[in-house]
């Protein structure tokens, strides 16, 4: 196992090695760090678990090392691709993950909304994309949401070190869009990208994604609205008296036909008891996932668009404890419902890639506040979980319940660790506590601008 890792390793290398510097080892130490079984994966820790490791030096490679973590990602990505890319059978998931922070310092920070707390929070928010085929998957691009309160303040960005190429406000759809074209540029096969509600409900995105050839499954909420027959339109005629420009925005021949357009949830209620059919959908780790599954065609339009409506093939489940989830496709018509059914199903496994690498690889677990060092952390992370589909699918066969977790312990055992005496446990306690002493003290100097007291005791 500990071969394997460091054969692993050996094929990124070269990305840690230039401009008078050699990371390599750094590398090594945060990655393995990453992959032990510490309750907390930060640099402190990691210090104190990996054997060889400087607690000095990984900062300085995490914060402000200049190795370049979008030419890592690529390669990452391209890795993953060979063990998961497919034309038909792999998706692109796409979802965002906040990191609870205190403070106002962590680039990005901000109070939003936080899926992970359930509520409004102080935390930094990240759209993330996750190549996956059945049961398999791994975190391969990421882009950071920077709030306009940080994108319109460059003394703070400044101070961040965010680069000046990217202070410039983007959405979370962009976000997401840009991340599926640089995919398509690296090669990354996959039939189709799937989104929650919250890039669902954005017919912008959506329209966005066909445009450039992209098929997709979008969940909806339930107050999504949906036209039930192709709406009619026409460009009304401009009086001849009328001056101005010609009206080029198309609207309905008959406002009659607003009583096709319905609420997701409307609609569905209507018809649903009697068209659906119950299908499985997805081998679950219990067993054969079923559910009532109900396709339908609709059309989606606004008002308030340029172009004419766009046909959509709406995808209903409906689990056990009687709950919906709704989606709509651009997928071929030719494909059956329990295919779109499994299509649907399959975001599930973003969701399940955060769960471990928080849970495992300490994703939300690092003491960086600049961009470097957050994107350095994530990429690494993302490394991490290409590694771990590896081990995976060649254990597939022998061993195909593996998971994070099992693994994480077999290489805490075959790995190099850091074993400690009594003297040295004291050593990292104080360390610890002149490092607490000096962010007090700093914290009390910014409150009272009063110059901290020398000590006379030393």
């Amino acid at each position: 196992m500990a071969r394997r890792l460091m054969e692993f390793c050996d094929r990124y290398t070269h990305h840690f090695v230039g401009q008078g510097r050699n990371s390599i080892g750094h590398a090594r130490h945060y990655l393995t760090g990453l992959l032990g079984t510490q309750r907390r994966k930060n640099i402190e820790t990691i210090e104190n678990d990996v054997s060889g490791s400087d607690y000095q030096g990984m900062e300085q490679f995490i914060s402000s090392s200049p190795w370049d973590h979008r030419t890592l990602l690529d390669d990452v990505s391209r890795d993953a691709n060979e063990l998961l890319g497919d034309k038909k059978e792999a998706g692109f998931y796409i979802d965002e993950s906040s990191f609870l922070k205190k403070g106002t310092s962590s680039v990005g920070v901000h109070r939003q909304w936080s899926g992970r707390a359930g509520k409004m929070e102080n935390c930094q928010v990240a759209v993330f994309g996750c190549l996956g085929r059945e049961s398999d998957f791994a975190l391969i691009d990421f882009r950071l949401f920077l709030p306009e309160s940080w994108t319109k303040d460059s003394a703070r960005c400044d101070k961040a070190k965010i680069p000046e190429d990217q202070r410039s406000y983007k959405a979370k759809w962009e976000l997401a869009l840009e991340m599926v074209e640089r995919a398509r540029a690296n090669g990354i096969s996959f039939g189709w990208v799937g989104v929650d509600s919250l890039y669902g409900h954005n017919n912008q995105f959506l329209n966005a994604l066909e445009d450039a050839g992209e098929r997709f499954m979008a969940d909806v909420r339930k107050d999504y609205k949906i036209w039930t027959e192709c709406p009619q339109l026409e460009i009304p005629a401009k009086p001849a008296s009328q001056r101005g420009r010609e009206c080029k925005r198309a609207r309905l021949k008959n406002e009659k036909q607003k009583e096709k357009c319905l609420r997701v949830d409307e609609f569905v209620e209507a018809n649903f008891a009697t068209r659906s059919r119950e299908l499985f959908y997805r081998q679950g780790s219990k067993g054969e996932l079923c559910a009532g599954i109900w396709v339908k065609d609709v059309w989606v339009w606004e008002a308030r668009w340029s172009g004419g409506p766009r046909k959509r093939r709406l995808v209903v489940r409906q689990d056990e404890a009687g709950e919906f989830k709704y989606s709509l496709t651009n997928l071929p018509s030719s494909q059956s419902w329990k295919r779109l059914a499994y299509v649907q199903g399959q975001r599930f496994w973003i969701e399940h890639a955060f769960h471990e690498a928080k849970s495992q690889l300490g994703m939300a677990q690092y003491q960086v506040r600049v961009w470097n060092g957050w994107h350095h952390h994530m990429a690494l992370i993302a490394l991490a979980t290409v590694f771990m589909s590896k081990v995976k699918a060649k254990s597939k066969n022998s061993h195909p319940l593996l998971s994070y977790r099992d693994i994480t312990e077999l290489l805490d055992y075959y790995l190099p660790r850091r074993s400690r005496d009594e003297q040295e446990v004291h050593e990292q306690i104080k360390k610890r506590h002149e490092a607490r002493q000096r962010d007090l003290d700093r914290r009390k100097k910014q409150k009272t601008g009063i110059p901290r007291a020398p000590d006379l005791t030393k």
